[in-house]
């Protein structure tokens, strides 16, 4: 049995693309949450312990985001690949 997309074409190399978006979309997080963390407490201009907080806030805080953002039924929908001519 084969997974049909709505037009119902074969679709399993939208499952590999789909996985590929999924890690790509993992990747990205990964790498920005700590990111935004450093540049947030950089910025700031503290010291010690006082950097090491805002780092932690500007983390939770991006996390939190980042989860409202996935939870937009938008973003929820699979990619639609253009159809072949």
């Amino acid at each position: 049995m084969t997974n049909t997309n709505p037009d119902n074409q074969s679709c399993n190399s939208c499952q590999g693309t789909m996985t590929i978006m999924w890690w790509v979309t993992l990747l990205v997080a990964v790498l920005a949450v700590p990111s935004f963390g450093i540049i947030a407490a950089l910025m700031w201009g503290s010291k010690g312990i006082g950097e090491v907080t805002i780092f932690i806030v500007a983390c939770l805080a991006c996390t939190y985001l980042g989860i409202r953002l996935m939870r937009n039924p938008k973003m929820s929908e699979p990619f639609k690949l253009p159809k072949q001519p």
